[in-house]
């Protein structure tokens, strides 16, 4: 598929109007997602170390870490999704 002169302009135009307030959307979303990684990152390392040493209490310390984790990345995938229908 070929583009004409006239069709890339415009797709060029339309990229540098787009560009910024999609980084803008993904930097609001970041800290939320940036926690929610570590929230899951520290339940898998509690659930390894649970497997390892057979401490109880490292297992509901690993589920929940896990769920809150997962419930921080919801959040943060909402914000963003909601940011995309609210074109500033």
């Amino acid at each position: 598929m070929r583009t004409t002169p006239e069709e890339k302009k415009e797709l060029d135009d339309w990229v540098e109007n787009e560009y910024p307030k999609s980084i803008r959307r993904m930097e609001d979303s970041s800290p939320f997602h940036r926690i929610g990684k570590i929230l899951i990152g520290l339940g898998i390392l509690a659930y390894v170390v649970f497997v390892l040493l057979h401490l109880s209490f490292l297992k509901i310390t690993a589920i929940g870490l896990l769920l809150a984790g997962m419930g921080v990345e919801v959040f943060a995938l909402n914000k963003y999704f909601k940011s995309l229908s609210n074109d500033n």
